[in-house]
């Protein structure tokens, strides 16, 4: 991969891999290194992808694994108040806010199949690919995130 294609590709998802970072960690600093230690793994991937359908999966894959591992670590922050990240994510509505103080609300498992579902336009099958777990819990957890985020927003909240 040149540097160029490089540049493109972090261009393309440092936005997106953040906010899966994010809806791990709940703390802009360790999701920005996170998605750091994600670029970085990028960049020393030596195998080719097929296309950048593919490339963007990847990058999925192994942020999630990497802020999974991250929140295991025993010495990170803990208790970091979600209102910093508010000031880094970008926003195209001033009612996504909202949505976004909403979903960071729920808890981890729950968050990151609204994220991944919702906001990476993932199908269930491939959430459970990419979690390593079976579809039946993706969709149980989806059921009671999608129930969760009904009582934080009401009327507001899509239900599809």
């Amino acid at each position: 991969m040149s540097e160029n294609e490089f540049i493109t590709i972090v261009k393309r998802n440092n936005q997106r891999i953040y906010l899966i970072a994010l809806s791990y960690t709940q703390n802009s600093t360790d999701a920005e290194d996170i998605m750091q230690n994600v670029f970085m793994k990028l960049w020393k991937h030596g195998k080719p992808f097929e296309n950048d359908e593919h490339i963007d999966k990847w990058l999925t894959t192994v942020c999630i694994n990497e802020s999974k591992d991250y929140i295991k670590n025993p010495f990170r922050k803990r208790n970091v108040p979600i209102d910093e990240a508010i000031n880094t994510a970008v926003f195209d509505k001033a009612g996504n806010i909202d949505l976004f103080r909403a979903v960071m609300s729920l808890p981890t498992k729950e968050r990151t199949i609204i994220h991944l579902f919702y906001y990476e336009d993932m199908s269930i099958s491939d959430i459970s690919r990419v979690l390593k777990i079976k579809e039946s819990s993706v969709k149980t957890r989806l059921f009671r995130a999608r129930k969760k985020m009904k009582v934080l927003l009401g009327d507001e909240w899509i239900n599809e």
